[in-house]
C-alpha cells in the first residue's frame, strides 16, 4: 500500500467520502488443519467505505489522487449444535486473516493488495461464541479517487483458533479458511465533500482605554519575546540538527534533540568522543524501492519530482550524475510533454536537499555532480542477501532468501506511473528487480519442496506473485506445488484465480500439468 506521501499531522484539508452500505453474510468453512473438522464462520460485510482521511489515522491524507477502501465485517461461529442449548462446537479465537487473504480487483481489471492495522486478540475472548475473532482487524486498500466499482476476493489462507467441543477450548490449532468469497462493490458517483469548519477568531478587545492599553503592553511583550526567539535561535542553528518527521507518520514529539558542538571551536578528546558518539546515532537515509516508494527521514513531505530525484540517484548510487543526467532521466521529452529550465532543475535540486539534508546530499559546488551520501536501500540490501545466500549452506541460504523476499511488499515502484518515473522502464530497472525477485521466489520454493514443506512453498511462490502477478513460471510452480498437496478442493480455486489474470491459452497450458 503507498502511503509515502501524506498530509503533515494537524493540516487542514477537504474530506471526500463515499459509503457502499452492502450488509451481506456469508459463510466461510473452517477446517482444522491436523483433524479434519470443519465448521463454518457467519462472515458479515456491513458496508465499505472511500475516505481520503486514514482509517488508522485521521489527522493524515490519502497520496494525491488515491482513496482509502476501508472494510467493515465481523465474524461469529455457526455452532454446531446437539440439540442442548449447553452443548456445541464450534471454532474461536482465531487470529486475523492476513492482509494477503484480501484482494480488490478494481473494474478495470487491476488488483490492489489489502493493509491489515490494529489486530486485536482474542485468545482471552470471554464472548467467543458471538466473535470468533477471524475479522477482528482494519482492512483497507489504496485505490485511484477515481473508483467506483469493484470486487472483493477473499481467498483461502490459514491462521490460527481454538476448537471448541461442547464449550470447552483446547490447544490453538492452525485453520485453514476457506473460500474464496467474492463481494461485489459500488460506490456513488459523487464524493461527499466535507470542508473543515473555520479556525474560531479570538475575541475581541474591549473599547475602553485601560482595555486598549493592556491589548498594546501585551502585543508589545510578544513582539519582544519573538525578537529574543529568533535571535537565539539563529545563534543555535549551527549547533543543533533539523528535526526529522518521518514521511508516514506524524512527528514523534518526545525524542530529545542533543546539542552537537561547534565544530570549528577547540575542544578536549572527551568532547570529540562525545560527538563522534552523537553523529554516529544520525539516522542512515532510507529510501525503499521493492514496493510503495518511501523515504525517511525526511524533514519536508517530497513532491513528486523530488522523490523521483532521491529515488533516481539511490537506485543509480555508482558515480554522480550531473544535472543534466538527472534532468533527461527524470523529465523524459514527449511527444505531449514539456520540458523544463536549468533553473527550474536547479530549485528542484535545492528542494531535493531540503527533504534529505545537506549531509545527504552535498551541493555539487567543485564536484562532478550530485550522488546521495550515508544512504541505504531495499533494493541493495535484497542483492547482498542473495549474494550470501548463494555462498552460504543450504540451512543458511533458506533463512537469507526468505529475508531478502520479505524485503518485497508490492511490485516495485508500486502505483508510481507518472512521467517522472518513466526512467524505472527506459532503464529496465523494474524488470531487473521482478526478474531477481521471482527467479529468488522460484529457489527458495525449490528448497522448500527438497525438505517437503509445501506450505511455505506455496506461501512463498504467492509472494513472488504479488510482484509479478502474470508470471507463467511462478504459476506453473505454483500449479506443481498444488497438486502435491492433499487438499484437491484448492485446485478449483487455483483455476479461477489463474484465469483473472492469465490468458486463456496459459490457464490451459497450466491445466497440461495436471497429465504431467
Amino acid at each position: 500500500m503507498s502511503m509515502a506521501w501524506v498530509t503533515p499531522a494537524g493540516a487542514s484539508f477537504a474530506k471526500e467520502t463515499a459509503v457502499d452500505s452492502i450488509e451481506q453474510g456469508f459463510r466461510v468453512p473452517i477446517t482444522n488443519s491436523e483433524d479434519g473438522t470443519t465448521m463454518t464462520s457467519q462472515l458479515v460485510v456491513a458496508s465499505a467505505t472511500l475516505d481520503t482521511a486514514s482509517p488508522i489515522n485521521t489527522r493524515l491524507n490519502a497520496p494525491t489522487g488515491m482513496i482509502f477502501l476501508t472494510l467493515q465485517m465481523s465474524s461469529g461461529p455457526i455452532q454446531r449444535s446437539y440439540g442442548n442449548p449447553l452443548w456445541g462446537d464450534y471454532f474461536s479465537g482465531l487470529k486475523p486473516m492476513p492482509a494477503s487473504a484480501l484482494r480488490y480487483v478494481a473494474a478495470s481489471g487491476r488488483s490492489y493488495m489489502a493493509t491489515r492495522s490494529n489486530p486485536i486478540d482474542q485468545t482471552n475472548n470471554p464472548n467467543g461464541a458471538s466473535d470468533d475473532g477471524m475479522v477482528d482487524a482494519t482492512y483497507f486498500f489504496t485505490v485511484p479517487i477515481t473508483n467506483r466499482r469493484g470486487t472483493l476476493i477473499i481467498s483461502p489462507t490459514r491462521t490460527t483458533g481454538v476448537e471448541y467441543h461442547g464449550f470447552t477450548g483446547f490447544a490453538p490449532v492452525v485453520l485453514d479458511i476457506g473460500g474464496p468469497t467474492k463481494v461485489d462493490l459500488v460506490f456513488p458517483k459523487n464524493l461527499t465533500v466535507t470542508v473543515p469548519s473555520p479556525t474560531k477568531s479570538l475575541p475581541v478587545a474591549g473599547d475602553t482605554f485601560g482595555n486598549k492599553l493592556n491589548l498594546f503592553a501585551t502585543m508589545l511583550a510578544g513582539l519582544l519575546a519573538a525578537f529574543v526567539f529568533l535571535r537565539r535561535r539563529r545563534a543555535k542553528r549551527s549547533h543543533r540538527p533539523g528535526p526529522v518527521f518521518m514521511v508516514d507518520s506524524p512527528p514523534d514529539r518526545n525524542v530529545p534533540t542533543h546539542d552537537v558542538p561547534n565544530e570549528s571551536a577547540p575542544r578536549p578528546r572527551d568532547a570529540l568522543a562525545k560527538v563522534a558518539r552523537v553523529v554516529k546515532t544520525e539516522e542512515t537515509l532510507r529510501v525503499d524501492v521493492l514496493g510503495p516508494l518511501t523515504i525517511s527521514p525526511v524533514n519536508v513531505p517530497p513532491s513528486d519530482p523530488v522523490r523521483a530525484i532521491i529515488a533516481y540517484l539511490a537506485i543509480n548510487a555508482e558515480r554522480p550524475y550531473t544535472l543534466d543526467e538527472i534532468q533527461t532521466a527524470v523529465w523524459p521529452l514527449t511527444d505531449t510533454g514539456t520540458d523544463i529550465k536549468k533553473p527550474a532543475m536547479r530549485n528542484y535540486m535545492v528542494d531535493v536537499r531540503k527533504v534529505v539534508g545537506a549531509r545527504h546530499l552535498p551541493t555539487a559546488s567543485g564536484r562532478a555532480g550530485y550522488q546521495l551520501k550515508d544512504f541505504t536501500t531495499d533494493w541493495s540490501e535484497f542483492q547482498v542477501l542473495r549474494s550470501q545466500a548463494a555462498k552460504s549452506s543450504s540451512e543458511e541460504a533458506k533463512v537469507l532468501r526468505h529475508r531478502a523476499l520479505d524485503l518485497s511488499t508490492g511490485p516495485p515502484f508500486e502505483a508510481d506511473t507518472r512521467r517522472y518515473f518513466t526512467w524505472t522502464f527506459t532503464l529496465s530497472v523494474v524488470y531487473k528487480m521482478i526478474e531477481a525477485i521471482t527467479t529468488l521466489a522460484r529457489e527458495l520454493s525449490r528448497d522448500l519442496v527438497l525438505t517437503g514443506d509445501l506450505v511455505a512453498s506455496e506461501a512463498v511462490l504467492r509472494q513472488g506473485l504479488l510482484v509479478d502477478p502474470v508470471s507463467l513460471t511462478l504459476w506453473e510452480d505454483l500449479t506443481d506445488v498444488l497438486l502435491e498437496s492433499t487438499d484437491k478442493s484448492l485446485m478449483d480455486l487455483h483455476w479461477k484465480s489463474a484465469s483473472l489474470v492469465l490468458r486463456a491459452e496459459d490457464v490451459g497450458l497450466l491445466r497440461n500439468r495436471v497429465n504431467g
